[in-house]
């Protein structure tokens, strides 16, 4: 647990680093929470000469901006109902104060409460006792108030060892306005705005004698301040339209002054208690600094700092000087008692673990080079040679590690004189893996089994390794014994791979490609086989009905699908490519392709041609298959043909122009008027999609009217559009004599203005036309 000492230490701490707590002690009313935002006001805004006053965080601002802005509006702020802690920095000269104030109901400081607040006055820096004169006039009222506040001072002297309250203690007279009215009757010179001439002393002294007489004893530092947060004009306890606030700058200045002295004062006790407490003194003199960066004593209190770091320095160098000299001490006699100890364990134990020993202790004593220069260089060359004879020692069982030979190389840069032992050590090692390696090597070659080639493999890389080993002769014979078990099996296996293959190319579903593979892979492997010649001419059998089965697919498969040509032409290219090394019937395919390209030219033509000439009018159809015929054949022997007639296609699709010239006619005997003079006056008149086209010139009395006109407008048509053609009489009046239309649904109608047009129905009207429409044929396949 901390001490006592600690503890006040730490407080003391606190109160020099953190913020300054201001406890502002008064009852309900007094005018607490007006005086607070008056003071934030005038002092934030520079109507107080040498302070300011600022908001430490954003609730503080916003708390206090309203409350403000209530007494601006001329309304008294409501009594405060919840405790309200507000941050504030106050400047004073070059001092900066980071402040704690609690606004709370003002009855929680009635005599005999324990609220909150009460433990929040038990730690302040400073109180502000703020009293009203204009209370109460009940004497008893006025009694109960100081006796409140004699119960806060009573609770600081019980904590004090001197009888004073250890804190400064302001008695504020708040609403003094008040008070310099009833002094001033109407008509007659009141007091000034000096408080000099306003007679607190007195007033204090008739009022509230008890808590003037408790301050005077026990606050020292104590002082008395009549503030008015209005100023003149108050009525009725509602603020006046402008605010002058009176005697604001004599508790804010008195303030500052005091939590200076204090800070002054706590920093000297600290420094009496704990003179060398570094760490503490030091953030204690940083937060003084901060606080009152041109204050005289922050470069004293600093130059104290500065000497006690160097006093501490001195004393820790001293110490550790000693401490050295000690180590270094017990350190030689711990290096000397070792090197002892390895030659007295040398006497009596064997090699490899007085060459561990020494190993060890060379680890456990590197300073003995810096104490015993000499004993450092005996024990590297105990340890040299007591390795070298540990290792032969190691050879000589068969236990030494694999790494043995490396650590005598270096061995040998380090003690030279050593070099002849370790080239009996490494002849022994390389002795001990001859003869270990000849062993392993001899009982793999007896116990060979039936996989001769890795015994035999191993002999001969101990042969390879060994070239003047004593065992080479018997080496020799062991390897043309596993070479002759090796030939005998290989020959066996590849009986067996012959005997597998009679077995497979028998089944009925052979795979004759799985045959070939194999064959051909067992002639990679075994160029010098016995069985060679055997899986050649299996080979070539494979080969054969390979080849005969794959174009007897394709034969059939034509015969039985002769329209299936893309097809066909698939499976003779798939021979093609399966045999392209050497195929007997590469001929045939290469024709056969080339012979089912030409039936499918022919076919796919003959398609179209025979459904045009069985339906003459069905164009889009024969214009589907011609196109059908190009993406297929798109050189093929009819492309030409295909072409001329997809392009007409493509032109009567949409509509064009067409010159129609009209030669000649015929009407039956009986057509004409009465009176007409001998036969009537002809004329024809075309109507295409809506469009009429003429009329023709008339000619004049004939059945047989001969025209030769050439109709001065071109007819513009396209596949599907109607035609209608009309014969009219214009003798005496207008009267058709004859309407020849196109067939329903006719995708040529343009053609009837292209040859001879009767009627549908007989009759004896006959009109000749022609035209540069034209329809295109197709060339009969053969």
């Amino acid at each position: 647990m901390p001490s006592r000492r600690t503890a006040h230490l730490d407080v003391l701490e606190d109160r020099l680093v953190g913020p300054k707590r201001i406890a502002l002690f008064g009852h309900r009313d007094v005018g607490k929470t007006t005086l607070l935002a008056m003071f934030y006001r005038q002092a934030s805004t520079g109507q107080v000469p040498g302070l300011r006053l600022a908001a430490a965080d954003p609730s503080s601002a916003e708390y206090l901006a309203e409350k403000i802005a209530q007494i601006e509006a001329g309304e008294p702020p409501a009594g405060t109902l919840a405790e309200t802690e507000l941050k504030l920095r106050l400047y004073h000269d070059a001092a900066r104060f980071d402040l704690l104030v609690k606004d709370y109901q003002g009855e929680h400081v009635t005599l005999g409460s324990d609220e909150p607040i009460q433990e929040f006055f038990a730690g302040c820096d400073a109180v502000l006792l703020c009293l009203d004169p204009e209370g109460s006039a009940s004497p008893a009222d006025r009694r109960r108030r100081q006796q409140e506040v004699e119960d806060l001072l009573e609770r600081y002297i019980e904590r004090s060892d001197d009888m004073t309250t250890g804190r400064p203690v302001a008695l504020l007279l708040t609403k003094f306005d008040r008070v310099l009215a009833q002094s001033s009757p109407q008509g007659e010179p009141g007091p000034g705005d000096d408080p000099a001439s306003w007679g607190v002393e007195r007033l204090v002294e008739s009022r509230y004698g008890m808590a003037r007489h408790a301050l005077a004893r026990h606050a020292p530092n104590g002082a008395i301040f009549a503030v008015s947060a209005y100023g003149r004009g108050a009525d009725g306890g509602r603020p006046p339209a402008e605010l002058h606030p009176l005697g604001l700058e004599g508790p804010l200045g008195w303030l500052a002054e005091q939590l200076e002295a204090g800070d002054v004062e706590r920093l000297r006790w600290l420094w009496d208690l704990a003179p060398d407490d570094l760490p503490r003194l030091s953030r204690c003199v940083a937060a003084f600094a901060r606080r009152y960066p041109r204050s005289g004593r922050t470069a004293e209190y600093r130059a104290r700092l500065a000497t006690l770091r160097r006093r501490r320095a001195r004393r820790l160098l001293a110490g550790l000087a000693a401490t050295a000299a000690v180590a270094a001490v017990a350190l030689a006699a711990y290096d000397a008692w070792g090197y002892a100890g390895a030659l007295r364990f040398e006497r009596d134990n064997p090699a490899p673990a007085v060459a561990r020993h020494w190993a060890e202790f060379r680890a456990w004593h590197p300073s003995l080079a810096l104490f015993w220069p000499g004993r450092a260089r005996s024990a590297r060359l105990k340890q040299a040679e007591w390795t070298v004879k540990a290792a032969e020692v190691q050879v000589a069982h068969g236990t030494a590690a694999p790494d043995l030979r490396q650590r005598l190389m270096s061995l040998k840069d380090e003690a030279p004189q050593l070099a002849p032992a370790i080239r009996q050590v490494e002849q022994a090692e390389d002795r001990a893996r001859h003869d270990a390696r000849w062993n392993e090597v001899k009982a793999e070659a007896l116990a060979s089994g039936d996989e001769p080639e890795r015994p035999l493999a191993v002999i001969r890389a101990f042969l390879h390794d060994y070239a003047e080993t004593p065992h080479r002769d018997e080496a020799l014979a062991l390897v043309s014994s596993l070479k002759a078990q090796v030939a005998a099996r290989a020959s066996m296996i590849d009986r067996h791979f012959v005997d597998d293959l009679i077995r497979t190319e028998d089944l009925p579903n052979a795979d004759l490609r799985e045959l070939i593979d194999r064959a051909r892979q067992f002639l990679a492997d075994r160029p010098a086989s016995p069985w060679r010649g055997e899986v050649e001419r299996r080979l070539e059998a494979y080969v054969r009905r390979l080849d005969d089965r794959d174009i007897d697919r394709a034969r059939n498969y034509s015969r039985q699908y002769p329209t299936n040509f893309a097809t066909r032409i698939e499976r003779y290219q798939e021979y093609l490519k399966a045999h392209q090394a050497g195929g007997r019937y590469i001929s045939e395919a290469i024709e056969a392709k080339d012979r089912v390209l030409r039936e499918w030219d022919t076919y796919t033509y003959r398609q179209a041609y025979e459904h045009l000439v069985a339906h003459p009018d069905d164009i889009a159809e024969v214009a589907r298959r011609l196109r059908a015929y190009l993406h297929d054949h798109p050189d093929g022997l009819h492309s030409r043909d295909a072409l001329r007639y997809l392009d007409w296609w493509d032109k009567v699709s949409v509509p064009g122009e067409y010159r129609v010239t009209l030669r000649r006619g015929e009407v039956a005997p009986d057509v004409g008027k009465y009176l007409g003079g001998g036969g009537p006056d002809l004329g024809v008149v075309i109507e295409v999609a809506g469009q009429t086209y003429g009329p023709s010139p008339v000619v004049r009395n004939t059945h047989r009217p001969i025209w030769d006109y050439t109709f001065p407008r071109p007819i513009r048509w396209k596949s599907g559009d109607p035609v209608t053609i009309k014969v009219i009489d214009y003798d005496w009046s207008d009267s058709t004599v004859a309407t020849l239309t196109s067939r329903k649904g006719d995708p040529l109608a343009i053609r009837n203005l292209s040859g001879v047009v009767k009627g549908s129905k007989g009759g004896g009207t006959t009109l000749v036309f022609t035209s540069n429409f034209t329809i295109p044929t197709l060339t009969r396949p053969d």
